[in-house]
């Protein structure tokens, strides 16, 4: 019987994810016990990933109540920031559509460039569209 994915994932520091999708994928074997549980033997497991070291932090960082204030004004500042951020690109978005507007304007078209043979055969007084 092997080791659980919880305990898979800390002994090799990747995710329970990870490692359901290398079982799904077949890039690591894995048995499914009667209650539902995914067990993996630990030699099929370090064939595919090293060992994790003591000295690899956990995913999560423990926090602690004295750090609630502190994340409390960083997320904080980070929503001002966000709010300065969307005001900005408002801005530029209403800039770029004045802009934009007013640049829709007409540009005269050139007048039609009479052929080689018109040309030759018109004489000096003749208008450019060819009329007389």
């Amino acid at each position: 019987m092997g080791i659980t994915l919880r305990e898979a994932s800390e002994k090799v520091g990747v995710t329970r994810q990870t490692l359901m999708k290398a079982i799904k994928t077949g890039r690591v074997s894995a048995e499914k016990t009667d209650n539902g549980e995914w067990r993996i033997e630990p030699v099929e497991l370090f064939r595919v990933w090293p060992p994790a070291t003591g000295l690899q932090q956990s995913l999560q960082p423990e926090l602690t109540d004295g750090d609630t204030p502190g994340l409390q004004a960083e997320n904080r500042l980070l929503r001002e920031q966000v709010a300065e951020l969307r005001e900005e690109r408002n801005a530029w978005r209403e800039q770029a559509q004045r802009l934009a507007l007013t640049d829709q304007r007409t540009h005269p078209q050139p007048a039609p460039q009479r052929g080689f043979w018109s040309r030759l055969f018109s004489r000096q007084g003749d208008s450019p569209s060819g009329e007389e």
